[in-house]
């Protein structure tokens, strides 16, 4: 007989239904995550794809990931040519960003092609009370994934006083080109005496 009793409560719950109850979520949640899934593998696929230069939209977020400080260092480093020498680079440069929250970063249009493997666009840093800066900017293709150039990225680390690994020969061939350029024009001032 309880038995019976049950299956009757149970009875008006399956046949019917009652719109005084919220409704039961559906999938949203499957679909959003999805949407990011399906986003995440676009913006890798066109940052792998060597045939064509990325987008605007997809270095931009290539930079906010390396700006990031829930995305560890060591998955990173496929963002910046040659960083793989010092991941922990971007520790740094979340440091920077984070005591400089006013400060902000962005790749600006066009995308030029400037070479096999290479490309340009201009890179706009915008401080507060200052006019924004633009400054000529490299991508370079290497190691299968568009990555920002060691070119445009060392001199902005310097600017920050940033030290790494991933610049040690920039900087030795700045110097050395520097010391180049002094010692000729140090011979072409002296004159032999007579």
């Amino acid at each position: 007989m309880a038995g019976a009793i049950a299956a009757l409560a149970l009875v008006p719950v399956a046949c019917g239904s009652d719109d005084n109850l919220p409704p039961v979520p559906q999938a949203a949640s499957a679909t959003e995550s999805d949407s990011a899934v399906a986003q995440e593998q676009g913006l890798e696929a066109e940052l792998s794809n060597g045939t064509k230069r990325p987008s605007i939209e997809a270095l931009n977020e290539m930079l906010q990931m390396a700006l990031d400080p829930k995305i560890p260092s060591k998955d990173k480093t496929e963002l910046v040519e040659g960083s793989e020498v010092d991941p922990k680079l971007f520790d740094q440069l979340v440091e920077v960003a984070e005591d400089n929250p006013d400060v902000t970063y962005t790749i600006m249009k066009p995308v030029i092609s400037n070479g096999p493997n290479r490309a340009s666009v201009k890179f706009e840093i915008r401080i507060p009370d200052n006019p924004p800066t633009k400054i000529d900017a490299s991508i370079v293709y290497d190691q299968g994934r568009w990555k920002l150039s060691k070119q445009t990225v060392c001199p902005l680390l310097s600017a920050q006083k940033v030290k790494t690994p991933l610049c040690e020969d920039e900087a030795s061939s700045s110097s050395a080109k520097k010391s180049t350029t002094a010692k000729r024009s140090a011979s072409r001032t002296t004159t032999p005496s007579n």
